[in-house]
């Protein structure tokens, strides 16, 4: 059985433990402060944990290429046959050592290992791939010293070959080493196959990102989008009073609905960390922090997710991204849905989304009409005589001319009207046009200057729309679709990694009664509208609260890759995936002296809502 073959076979997917070792310590070297409290001999125990991943994954990728080293006839060591082979093993890891990369920096976007979400921004990488490969020059040099490397180690056949064995024997040791082969790519023996969550079992927690592969995790992901259902609560009585929630609560209004616009706009990768009025004046966003002190800043408000295609679902429908696939690409999207935009036209709103990129970008052309939004504005909207003088080269029209665009566009329309704008200069690769380079911070992060421009754009568009007719009867929602790349170390964290602005304005009204302090989150914004505008419904998912409710400190929900996050004023909890419930402080994280069972619950009611809802498609079963 140990002959030439076999042994060299082992040799080879050797050499590849070797690399997938090399890629995790890139990984950490890229994304080292985000591991920065768990000490060397945590790290050390993660890298040999992850060996059980790395094999998984190997084995999985290399099935091919085993089967054919291991045929149980014909002269496999021929100088031709190993010609073949080589090449085999060369092109099939090659897509996998790719991705674990991309993988280097793309986890600074999205807080986990990829998974199968690539498969649904695979358009926008194909348009946007000339200048990616420009950025991340590095990524694609250091793919290609490694490929080259790879094949350059690539081990031998001796120049004079053993005779091969018999074929009953080979045949033997071929059915042998498949059973083995799926025994390691299952994990072992234990109950259920390897899977992602078992990485998070060392402190901190996010060690289990170190410990995972990219190459496990998308396999492991791809075709994964249903949900498995739970049942923490038996029955939809005890799991709405869980809950704490009222689907009546807006059926019958205080009044007369309130006829006045409404304009949400995102503001791409405004993380709270750049905001000078959430960090004591030091920021890069001069005018958003003026207008906070004219409005409400939310000091604790929190995205649903990591993703620009995570937000919209949240904002514009109150679903906030609790599975690892976006709710935008998975399955779920044709389940019944009743967005803000839906709920608007219902009160006789035109409707509408601005985005300046390319339609079809992230799918939200597809989502804002499915959110109930009438009219889609991308680049393909944007006047013609225009367009190439304001296009920034990679994504789309710069922001300030797009939000003066915006603002013209928004004077013709119908009142009251409801529109979303989606920023986009801020994006990587942070292009800002030439005229105003060296005018605003560089600051310390590629992002830092071009979110100084993005402010700016959003001080010029407030300053037109001031002039218009619709501007005194209009209330502003800011908000930021994800956060970025962080240097703050109060940053660094669990929480710091979802926080975002949320900033409610209005010309002339006066917010200051609203507690400042309270947890917000973009489900949340669903709600406030339909409580400032006093409009009658039971359309309303559990998830979010409005903001305007004097009487409520607010709260936050997410998940961050290996378990759902609870954010309340006066606790943090997580409920692993193995169901496993665990109590922190707020803001900071340290262990709770004891634990808040109320708030288990209300974790655990959301997760089984949300689940079964999606799997059932019931997210509005009191209406059944």
């Amino acid at each position: 059985m140990f002959d030439t073959t076999f042994k060299l076979m082992l040799r080879r997917l050797g050499l590849l433990l070797v690399l997938y070792t090399l890629l995790r310590l890139l990984f950490l070297i890229f994304n080292y402060p985000e591991f920065a409290e768990a000490g060397a001999g945590q790290m050390l125990f993660a890298f040999a944990h992850g060996l059980r991943f790395d094999l998984a994954a190997i084995l999985a990728i290399n099935g091919l290429f085993i089967l054919l080293s291991l045929l149980p006839a014909g002269k496999t060591l021929h100088p031709g046959y190993q010609r073949v082979l080589k090449w085999v093993f060369i092109l099939g890891n090659a897509p996998f050592i790719a991705l674990a990369m991309v993988d280097v920096e793309f986890f600074k976007f999205i807080g986990r290992r990829t998974s199968n979400e690539l498969l649904s921004i695979t358009g926008d990488i194909t348009d946007q791939l000339v200048q990616l490969l420009g950025y991340y020059w590095y990524l694609a040099l250091g793919f290609l010293l490694l490929l080259v490397g790879l094949a350059k180690a690539f081990p031998k056949a001796p120049a004079l070959p053993a005779p091969a064995g018999k074929v009953w024997v080979r045949s033997l040791r071929l059915l042998l080493v498949a059973g083995f082969v799926v025994l390691g790519i299952r994990g072992g023996l234990q109950l259920k196959p390897l899977r992602p969550n078992h990485a998070f079992i060392l402190e901190p927690a996010a060690l289990g990102h170190l410990t995972l592969n990219s190459p496990f995790t998308f396999i492991k992901g791809i075709g994964k989008t249903a949900l498995e259902e739970k049942h923490y609560f038996n029955s939809d009585k005890e799991l709405l009073a869980a809950l704490q929630f009222n689907p009546q609560k807006y059926t019958k209004p205080n009044g007369s609905p309130v006829k006045e616009n409404v304009v949400i706009i995102i503001l791409e990768s405004f993380a709270a960390e750049y905001v000078g009025a959430l960090n004591t004046g030091q920021g890069y966003t001069p005018f958003l922090d003026s207008l906070a002190s004219e409005g409400i800043m939310f000091r604790h408000a929190f995205a649903n997710g990591r993703k620009s295609i995570e937000s919209l679902s949240s904002i514009l429908a109150g679903v906030p991204s609790l599975m690892p696939e976006p709710f935008i690409t998975s399955p779920y999207l044709s389940n019944n849905l009743y967005g803000l935009g839906t709920l608007l036209q219902q009160a006789g709103y035109q409707t509408a989304m601005f985005h300046g990129a390319a339609n079809g970008s992230m799918g939200f052309n597809n989502f804002a009409s499915r959110a109930g939004v009438q009219e889609y504005f991308g680049l393909d909207e944007y006047p013609d005589a225009l367009r190439k003088q304001d296009f920034d080269g990679q994504w789309g029209i710069f922001d300030e001319p797009y939000l003066q665009y915006v603002s013209r566009e928004l004077t013709e329309f119908q009142q009251p009207f409801m529109a979303t704008l989606f920023t986009l200069s801020s994006h990587q690769p942070y292009t800002i046009p030439a005229k105003y380079k060296g005018r605003f911070q560089k600051g310390e992060l590629e992002i830092h200057e071009s979110i100084g421009y993005s402010d700016h754009a959003l001080r010029q568009f407030f300053k037109s729309a001031s002039q218009q007719p619709w501007y005194e009867n209009t209330l502003f929602i800011l908000t930021a679709d994800h956060t970025q790349k962080s240097i703050n170390p109060a940053y660094q964290n669990e929480l710091g990694h979802f926080r975002v602005p949320l900033l409610l304005f209005h010309p002339g009204k006066d917010f200051q009664s609203i507690n400042e302090s309270k947890v917000a989150q973009h489900a949340d914004i669903p709600a406030t509208v339909v409580d400032y505008l006093n409009l009658a419904t039971d359309k309303l998912l559990p998830f979010g609260h409005s903001l305007l409710d004097t009487a409520s400190m607010g709260r936050a929900v997410f998940f961050n890759g290996s378990a759902y996050v609870l954010v309340q004023p006066e606790v943090v909890t997580e409920l692993k995936q193995d169901d496993q419930l665990s109590f922190y402080t707020f803001p900071d994280l340290a262990p709770a002296a004891s634990p808040a069972p109320q708030a288990g619950q209300l974790l655990k009611a959301q997760v089984q809502y949300f689940r079964n809802g999606m799997v059932g498609n019931r997210l509005y079963f009191w209406n059944e």
